[in-house]
């Protein structure tokens, strides 16, 4: 097969552009594949660590003049119009196989139109998909309902209509898609456990405790973590707030935010208020292999998630992967996670009460800190191996 693959790459600050140089190279590697090109928005430069020579990467303009190279064309789509937006207008043009990462797509269709001055595009979306209701939609959201909205109306049933397949990575994602289009040709793979390749031969115990050192924290620290880019869904006060209620007798006890708070969000302000200056570290965004690493350093990882969009967490997944017991909130995309593979907490009233009951017991029970660490390694190995995932994708692109 030849595969045009349109995705972000490294070094764009997504864990979907990880995930997408993992999955690519592995798939470069069967036997069936002659030749992977990817194609990004064009607008920065790829940094990746392809092992194959039968990958290419190049801007999107030049796809058209080559579609008829290629065997299938799949375009990796998630809610960030900044990242995905590019994609939009092939899709239609050239229906391929969508992996469909967040099942609302309303933020990145509006992000593409209205936010590049073409709000007629926006409008005739809402119109073929949503018919008599699309002006009232438009209003709601230009009077600033735009979160309820987006939940409401994902704005996908043409990107599902366009295509000849849609890959999931849930079993919540699936019902969404079946429920909008009873016919639509899907399939759930899940995302792949991999390490970045500086890392894939390193014993883990060295790079924890290289990491701790790193990180200026001692080999007896209490080190919980989250991962990734901050938002208000993330519910890092909460989370806080239970750490510095379940840790005040812990003078070794560290928070570290592996990632940086999106616009907006002023999270270096709460920690401020909170007195949490001194054990809560900010490292900003970070290469994939360095991102990494510093997961190794944890005892316990927190990603909680709510309310979410339909796509799977890739942070837990990684977590989980490397062995790090890990909190997430009980949401429907989380579902085939089980609990004692993770720990879920419901997000409710009695939620942050739990975190300080969870992380007292964590901090003081390194038995059951290895015990759920074992079931979330021993989980991911058997059901995320990169490279039972890469052939899983190639059956669905030959079955088309």
């Amino acid at each position: 097969m030849h595969i045009a693959f349109f995705t972000p790459l490294p070094p764009i600050q997504s864990a979907l552009a990880d995930f997408a140089e993992g999955l690519i190279d592995a798939l470069a590697t069967l036997p069936e594949v002659l030749a992977l090109d990817v194609f990004t928005s064009g607008t920065y430069t790829p940094e990746t660590d392809f092992s194959n020579d039968r990958i290419g990467v190049f801007p999107h303009t030049v796809y058209p003049s080559r579609q008829q190279d290629y065997d299938v064309t799949v375009y990796s789509l998630g809610d960030n119009g900044r990242f995905h937006g590019y994609m939009l207008d092939y899709v239609h043009r050239f229906p391929g196989v969508v992996i469909l990462n967040d099942t609302t797509l309303h933020r990145c269709i509006l992000t593409a139109t209205v936010g590049q001055n073409n709000p007629q595009a926006y409008i005739d979306e809402l119109i073929y998909a949503y018919q008599d209701d699309a002006a009232h939609i438009a209003q709601q959201i230009s009077s600033g309902l735009g979160n309820e909205v987006l939940l409401r109306f994902p704005l996908i049933e043409r990107i599902i209509d366009s295509s000849q397949g849609v890959i999931v990575q849930n079993q919540f994602a699936q019902r969404q898609v079946l429920g909008l289009r009873p016919f639509a040709h899907t399939k759930i793979i899940p995302y792949p456990y991999f390490l970045p390749k500086e890392l894939a031969t390193k014993n883990p115990t060295a790079i924890r405790t290289e990491q701790r050192t790193a990180l200026g924290f001692t080999p007896d620290s209490f080190l919980v973590g989250s991962f990734g880019i901050f938002v208000p869904n993330k519910h890092l006060r909460a989370c806080l707030a239970a750490f510095k209620e379940a840790t005040n007798h812990e003078p070794t006890a560290h928070y570290l935010l592996g990632g940086f708070a999106a616009d907006g969000y002023d999270l270096a302000d709460e920690i401020r208020h909170m007195g949490l200056e001194d054990q809560v570290h900010m490292t900003g965004w970070q290469p994939p292999a360095t991102f990494v690493r510093q997961m190794f350093a944890l005892d316990v990882g927190i990603h909680l998630r709510h309310p979410h969009i339909g796509g799977t967490p890739y942070t837990p997944i990684r977590l989980m992967g490397l062995g790090i017991a890990t909190i997430t909130s009980d949401i429907e995309p989380l579902q085939e996670l089980p609990q004692g593979t993770c720990i879920k907490v419901t997000p409710d009233d009695y939620a942050e009460a739990l975190l300080v009951e969870l992380l007292s017991k964590l901090a003081a029970d390194t038995t059951l800190r290895q015990l759920i660490a074992e079931n979330g390694r021993t989980f991911i190995q058997q059901n995320h191996q990169l490279k039972e995932i890469a052939q899983q994708y190639l059956q669905f692109f030959q079955n088309l």
